[in-house]
């Protein structure tokens, strides 16, 4: 009797249905980016791989519609990812409980100690968690056009930093030939015009003195400051922006640069390659383009030459209240690993807070890799980028940058002493 149990308990056993598989939701970021899209795919394989049974979904939006659809779900407690990309353009998401705390469960060993330290941070109740994978890391850069530099007659310094008069004349040159100095649109991003104004406030004040005044404790009417914004000024009346700036997204601005060749320069993030290296009839530059990288231009007695901004960027979330929270946090883990940081490397040419074997990048952006370690030899980074100063700001003062940074003066709506004094209101109403 016995017997016969155990063989009809074995044969109900070889027909039982097999443990109920999940399909897990993730929303990204780069919904034009093949390249970085690739490694994304990539770490769904490798999870489902490790987890058979279970797959994942991934729905790729531009990140301006994301966010809104983001904070829907998660204020209705339903309807979000389980896991989902993630950046310092919603710091509230990190102290509204709505992401997971990746402190277990990750293999933060094959993690750069940097990337892990940007996100451990105060999360709901003020309880410190680490909040995020640090999947992309980028820099403060200026990109140029070196076919045009060379048709426009403007020679690049050994040092890649031109002079601050010498920056004033190349903004002329390029103004003068009908090209906007700058291709920045400030249509779907509120840093966008930041990054000139940024990079010479770092010049002219060096870093210690820089993150003072965005923290507001440095008067935005210093001498030093005032000096900067209204060399700033002469730039935009010079033609340092196109007439559409305000109505060009960050896309569209990627194409005036390379596709159309409209400007001589492109002030952006160093995930510049990410969208740009990628084949033409995909968004990408042109295959005969010439790409230069500068350093930022050297302000009269600045005390922060050789200075650029470096921080991480895109990175991966879990959802605090995701039903299959155990196999989202597996999905993050997928990214802690080096094989996965070195194709990110080889193919966007774009920083990761992974950690990488170098010598293992075989990489058609080789060059670029080149170029970039070329103009950054001797750069000091200051741990910021553009996107995340609003970070170091008080209520009021971010909101009142954009007006003014981001909108104001470079569309020649007010003026640097205008924007100056609107600047100094919010810092003192914010202390």
């Amino acid at each position: 009797m016995l017997r016969r149990m155990a063989v009809v308990l074995a044969v109900s056993m070889m027909f039982a249905a097999p443990a109920a598989a999940t399909e897990l939701q993730w929303w990204s970021h780069w919904a034009i980016e093949d390249s970085k899209k690739a490694v994304l795919f990539e770490a769904k394989r490798r999870f489902e791989a490790a987890n058979p049974g279970h797959t994942v979904t991934i729905t790729f939006y531009e990140k301006k519609n994301m966010w809104p659809a983001l904070r829907a779900a998660f204020t209705a407690g339903s309807g979000f990812p389980d896991v989902f990309y993630y950046d310092m353009d919603v710091p509230e998401f990190m102290t509204a409980g709505w992401l997971a705390d990746l402190s277990n469960g990750v293999r933060w060993q094959n993690i750069e100690p940097f990337g892990k330290a940007f996100w451990t941070r105060p999360g709901p109740g003020g309880k410190t968690g680490t909040w995020a994978i640090p999947v992309e890391a980028a820099s403060d850069e200026i990109y140029y056009n070196r076919k045009m530099f060379k048709e426009l007659g403007i020679t690049v310094p050994a040092n890649f930093a031109f002079t601050q008069e010498q920056f004033k004349d190349v903004v002329a040159k390029c103004a003068k030939a009908g090209y906007a100095a700058f291709a920045t649109g400030a249509a779907d991003r509120d840093w966008a015009a930041h990054y000139i104004p940024n990079a010479l406030l770092l010049d002219k004040l060096g870093s210690d003195e820089t993150l003072k005044l965005f923290r507001g404790e440095l008067s935005w009417k210093d001498p030093r400051v005032v000096e900067v914004f209204r060399y700033y000024k002469d730039l935009i009346d010079l033609g340092a922006y196109a007439k559409t700036l305000s109505s060009m997204t960050l896309a569209e601005a990627h194409r005036y640069f390379h596709a159309e060749q409209k400007a001589c320069m492109f002030p952006v993030g160093s995930w510049y390659t990410g969208r740009a290296f990628v084949p033409p009839d995909k968004g990408g530059q042109p295959k005969e383009f010439e790409l230069g990288m500068l350093n930022n231009p050297q302000m009269k007695d600045g005390k922060g030459h050789g200075q650029k901004f470096l921080g991480v960027a895109g990175s991966l979330s879990v959802a605090a209240k995701s039903p299959h929270l155990p196999l989202a946090i597996k999905v993050a883990d997928a990214f802690a690993d080096v094989e996965i940081g070195n194709m990110w490397m080889a193919r966007t040419g774009v920083q990761t807070g992974i950690k990488t074997e170098p010598a293992k990048i075989d990489s058609p952006l080789k060059w670029y890799f080149d170029e970039y370690a070329r103009v950054n030899k001797s750069t000091k980074w200051v741990d910021l980028t553009a996107q995340q100063v609003r970070l170091l700001m008080k209520p009021g003062l971010w909101e009142t940058y954009v007006a003014t940074v981001n909108q104001g003066l470079p569309n020649k709506v007010i003026g640097p002493d205008e924007a100056l004094a609107k600047l100094e209101e919010a810092r003192l109403r914010g202390k």
